[in-house]
């Protein structure tokens, strides 16, 4: 059952992970992140499309989040299992 459980984990991880990459690419293309980019050091005034770049950068803080849950959940059942 332990094992069930790992595996499960591991594909939720697995998920989220793509999820993440796929919403970070969708940032690094953004022309928020290429000003930021060219200028690392300053405040990037933001655009008038920035909004949703914010929301982007939220979703990835949060699925970030719950990975590092998920992973430490999954330690825990390996942990057990052991």
């Amino acid at each position: 059952m332990a094992m069930n459980n790992f595996q499960e984990l591991s594909d939720q991880i697995k998920t989220l992970i793509q999820a993440r990459d796929f919403l970070k690419a969708r940032y690094e293309a953004s022309d928020f992140h290429k000003r930021k980019e060219k200028y690392p050091q300053t405040a990037v005034p933001p655009g008038p499309h920035d909004g949703e770049i914010y929301k982007l950068l939220t979703a990835i803080q949060q699925l970030d989040k719950y990975i590092k849950e998920l992973q430490e959940e999954q330690f825990h059942a390996l942990k057990e299992e052991s």
